[in-house]
């Protein structure tokens, strides 16, 4: 997986990956090197990480937009950063988790992982078919949040649940037609669950769901973007919990 923007690039190193490579343009045609190139640098070289001299024109096939450096994240996206076997044995007394129900547009899944960061989102969990993998796209659309969000990408869904509501997690799916956001009183362990962009909660995680929410509009369009309707789901948990 390749980071071209400077802010993502920045991030992942922070978040020190177990194998990555910084790839810098050198030769004809390569950009001049800013202060943001150097800070970068600077940080490779703290973080050990490698730094391989290419030419302009490999760059330009990566990312036609490079601004002269990239990263390179090496090894499969697809195997999870961390299990749910292993994050629920860490008992928790407050936690807020989100399940993806087959979320497949990538810049959804980087905006929804942006807003996880920022308000705290303790685990996002995903399927691993049928819907955005981990990719240059989706790091980029988190603006480097991605590299801070512990992922768990698994087979099924429902099993998920079932295994969070086991561990005492309160499970909400998100609908139109659920009972509003500022009327819910919140788990302290809660899960919310985000349905496709264009289906919605899948029937068997609805059903399986303790109660579902909805987000009062008032204008003419009947519905929100997936990710900003997490965002709000979120802030009203963390409004509460902070």
């Amino acid at each position: 997986m390749y980071i071209s923007s400077f802010h993502g690039i920045i991030e992942n190193i922070k978040a020190k990956p177990l194998q990555a490579k910084l790839l810098l343009a050198q030769g004809k045609g390569a950009p001049r090197q800013g202060p943001r190139v150097r800070d970068i640098l600077g940080l490779a070289k703290e973080g050990r990480i490698p730094v391989q001299g290419v030419e302009t024109a490999h760059l330009d096939r990566i990312d036609p937009d490079h601004k002269g450096i990239v990263l390179e994240i090496l090894g499969s996206q697809a195997e999870p950063r961390i299990s749910l076997e292993d994050f629920l044995k860490a008992e928790k007394e407050k936690s807020l988790v989100l399940i993806l129900d087959h979320i497949e547009d990538p810049q959804n899944f980087g905006a929804i992982l942006r807003s996880a960061d920022a308000f705290g989102a303790d685990l996002v969990i995903a399927p691993l078919r049928r819907a955005s993998p981990m990719s240059e796209s989706v790091a980029k659309a988190s603006a480097g949040a991605a590299a801070w969000v512990p992922i768990c990408f698994v087979q099924n869904l429902a099993d998920a649940v079932r295994k969070l509501k086991s561990a005492g997690y309160w499970i909400y799916a998100a609908d139109m037609e659920g009972k509003p956001l500022g009327k819910v009183d919140f788990a302290p362990k809660s899960c919310f669950v985000l349905g496709n962009e264009g289906s919605g909660v899948s029937r068997l995680l609805a059903e399986n769901a303790d109660e579902t929410v909805s987000i009062p509009m008032r204008g003419h369009v009947g519905s929100l973007n997936v990710s900003v309707a997490s965002a709000l789901c979120m802030y009203e948990y963390a409004r509460r919990y902070s």
